[in-house]
C-alpha cells in the first residue's frame, strides 16, 4: 500500500489531532478506542500506541501516554490496526464441534414435513401487518415457518429487493411470540443498519420488555437510532478523565428474559461469550443472508444452537453478496454465502419443495 500523508496537530503532551483523508468514507475504517501506531521519522525504530478518543469527519483524536513526544513539524508514520474481534468470532464458530447435516448439508431424509401449508392453515393466521393480507407467497412463508417441527432443515425465504422479505420475517417472528410467550428468538443481519431496521419493525408489536437490540460494545452510542434507545442497554465508564458510554449486556440471565434479541451476525457471538445456555433460542433468523459470508453466518448458527433449533434465512443471492477483499479467498469460495450454497441443493428445488423448505416472494 502506498504511504499516505497525515497532518498531525498537537493539543497537549498526550493528545493529538490527526487529519485522515478518506476517514468519512471509512477508508480507513476507524472506531473509538481503536489502537493506532505512530512512529516519528527522527526515531523511526520506536513505535507508540495511541487510542482513538474522538472521531469527527476527517479528523481523529488520539491519546498517548506521557512517554510519547511530538514536536510540531515532525514527520510521522501512522498505522491503523484491524479490529480482530469479528475474525476471532468466525474462527471460534468454525472450530466449535458441530456436524448436523440437517443444517449444513440438508437433504430429503431430514424432512419430517412433506406437504406445504394449505389455504386453511393460512386462513387461521391473524396478521399483525395488514399489508400481508392477500399476498399468497408472503402468507405461505409465514405459515410454513410456523409449521416447522423442531430440528428442521433451514427454511429459506427468497426474493428480489423490495418484495417484502423483511416484512415477512417480522410477521413470522411476531406470530411465533404470539403463539408461545415462552419462545426465544435470535434475529440477525450482516449489518447494523439492517439490524436496526429489523428491530424498528419488530418494536411495532413488541415492547422493551420483550425485545432487545444487542449491540457490540465498540459501536458508537451517539450514532445509534434514538427511537431504539429503550430497547438496548448503555453503561458509562471513565477513561483518561473522560466519561464515555458503551453498549453492554448485564448477564446471560438478563438477556434470556427477552422473547426476541436482534443483533448483527458478528455480535451474535456475545451470548456464547457470556455463557448463555446452548439451545436457549428455539429459532435463529438471518435476514439479508445473501450478504453474509458463510463463516459469518456460522457465528449465530454454531455458537448458540442445539439439535432442536430451527433456522430461517431470507435474502437474494443474486443481489449484493458478501464483501470479500482477498482475491485468493474469493477464488476459494468465500464469496459464496451460506444462503447461496444451500439454494443449490436439491432440497431447495422450488418446484418440488415449495412451502416446505423454500418460498419465493416476487
Amino acid at each position: 500500500m502506498k504511504p499516505r500523508a497525515y497532518s498531525i496537530k498537537v493539543l497537549t503532551s498526550v493528545l493529538l489531532l490527526v487529519d485522515v483523508p478518506g476517514l468519512a468514507e471509512s477508508r480507513p475504517s476507524v472506531l473509538e478506542d481503536d489502537a493506532v501506531h505512530v512512529s516519528c521519522k527522527r526515531n523511526p525504530d520506536v513505535w507508540f500506541e495511541g487510542r482513538v478518543v474522538k472521531l469527527h469527519q476527517t479528523r481523529l483524536g488520539l491519546i498517548f501516554d506521557e512517554t510519547f513526544t511530538y514536536t510540531p513539524g515532525d514527520l510521522c508514520d501512522v498505522r491503523f490496526t484491524i479490529n480482530r474481534i469479528p475474525l476471532r468470532r468466525m474462527h471460534l464458530a468454525l472450530d466449535i464441534p458441530f456436524h448436523p447435516d440437517r443444517v449444513l448439508f440438508p437433504n430429503e431424509s431430514h424432512l419430517t414435513v412433506r406437504s406445504p401449508p394449505d389455504d386453511q392453515d393460512i386462513a387461521k393466521i391473524e396478521v399483525f401487518n395488514s399489508s400481508l393480507e392477500g399476498n399468497q407467497p408472503q402468507m405461505e412463508a409465514v405459515a410454513a415457518i410456523l409449521a416447522q417441527p423442531k430440528g428442521s432443515p433451514p427454511f429459506i425465504v427468497f426474493g428480489p429487493p423490495g418484495t417484502g422479505k423483511t416484512v415477512t420475517i417480522v410477521e413470522a417472528i411476531l406470530q411465533l411470540v404470539n403463539r408461545d410467550p415462552r419462545v426465544r428468538i435470535l434475529a440477525c443481519t450482516p449489518s447494523n443498519e439492517a439490524a436496526d431496521l429489523l428491530a424498528r419493525r419488530l418494536k411495532s408489536g413488541l415492547g422493551p420488555d420483550r425485545l432487545f437490540r444487542l449491540n457490540a460494545p465498540f459501536r458508537p452510542v451517539d450514532k445509534f437510532p434514538p427511537d431504539l434507545l429503550d430497547y438496548t442497554f448503555i453503561e458509562k465508564f471513565v477513561r483518561n478523565g473522560r466519561e464515555r458510554e458503551f453498549f453492554s449486556v448485564r448477564s446471560a440471565k438478563d438477556l434470556a428474559k427477552y422473547n426476541v434479541v436482534v443483533s448483527t451476525c458478528m455480535t451474535a457471538g456475545i451470548p456464547y461469550g457470556i455463557r448463555m445456555k446452548t439451545g436457549h433460542f428455539g429459532y435463529i433468523f438471518i435476514d439479508e443472508a445473501g450478504q453474509a459470508m458463510e463463516p459469518e453466518a456460522m457465528v449465530p448458527i454454531k455458537t448458540i444452537s442445539d439439535p432442536r433449533t430451527n433456522f430461517i434465512l431470507s435474502g437474494d443471492p443474486l443481489q449484493l453478496g458478501p464483501i470479500i477483499r482477498s482475491g485468493v479467498a474469493r477464488a476459494l469460495g468465500l464469496g459464496i454465502s451460506f444462503l447461496e450454497r444451500l439454494m443449490k441443493l436439491k432440497i431447495y428445488d422450488e418446484k418440488i419443495w415449495h412451502g416446505i423448505t423454500y418460498v419465493a416472494i416476487f
